[in-house]
């Protein structure tokens, strides 16, 4: 496959997903292709271009993806046959989520030449235990990546899908799960250990925190783990105070 530029397009929460994605700009760079990082979050989806080939990267969370990513493929441009790919990490499954995102972008006008999914630890439910797990998971999902980036290149990717009313099904499912109050409110905080640093709102990708001396949390969580695993005194969480957190990547990078 004669590809030039590659426009990679992803959201992460904790930092699986930008391994992933960088491991596959590494691949790609050293073919000679020249490949551009955008995280979703900073993107209007009218302004993607359509002269490159176009890579998507997410986690899958409640067996799909966050409301944030779906906005932005769902606003994505028409196009006539323009190339995509798409990558997903997950710690469990995800469905119909590969079969829902084909069947949308090609009434979009994309060729869906390949997808993948790549399982790296859990953020949603860590643990010490797990940590010890962890190494091993990464290093096998560099090696898939890695193999699956230059699948990609070789014509030789694939992107599967089921009966169209099972993905559908999923979808809806998962729409009201991020919908219910009790999801939009997960995340707690607690006061005492809060040093006002504004961490939590400066990551939050869809602006449910703001900073009035102490963070204030606006209802409109999508539960992407970022606040949580990277405050650093454990301000934040989602089941108890002072519990355990993953990150694969530090905050700086994501800022």
């Amino acid at each position: 496959m004669d590809i030039k530029n590659i426009n990679f397009y992803y959201f992460t929460g904790t930092g699986n997903t930008l391994l992933v994605v960088r491991e596959m700009k590494k691949f790609f760079d050293k073919q000679g292709i020249q490949t551009k990082l955008f995280a979703i979050e900073k993107e209007d989806p009218k302004n993607v271009t359509l002269d490159a080939m176009i890579g998507l990267a997410f986690p899958v969370a409640v067996f799909t993806t966050y409301p944030v990513v779906m906005k932005f493929i769902k606003g994505l441009p028409q196009a006539n046959g323009t190339k995509i790919f798409m990558v997903d990490t997950m710690g469990g499954m995800s469905l119909g989520i590969r079969s829902y995102l084909s069947a949308l972008l090609k009434k979009k006008g994309y060729d869906t030449v390949a997808a993948k999914q790549i399982c790296m630890p859990d953020n949603f439910w860590p643990s010490p235990e797990k940590d010890v797990k962890n190494p091993p998971i990464i290093n096998k999902a560099v090696n898939r990546t890695q193999k699956y980036a230059y699948d990609i290149l070789m014509g030789k990717g694939k992107w599967c899908s089921c009966v169209p009313i099972f993905p559908s099904i999923c979808y809806a499912i998962s729409q009201f799960m991020f919908a219910k109050k009790s999801f939009r409110t997960a995340v707690k905080f607690v006061q005492s250990r809060c040093v006002k640093c504004g961490l939590c709102s400066k990551l939050c990708p869809v602006g449910n925190i703001t900073m009035s001396g102490y963070p204030t949390l606006n209802g409109r969580c999508e539960l992407c783990m970022r606040c949580i695993s990277f405050c650093p005194k454990g301000a934040l969480y989602r089941r108890k105070e002072g519990e355990h957190v993953y990150k694969a990547v530090s905050a700086e990078e994501l800022l």
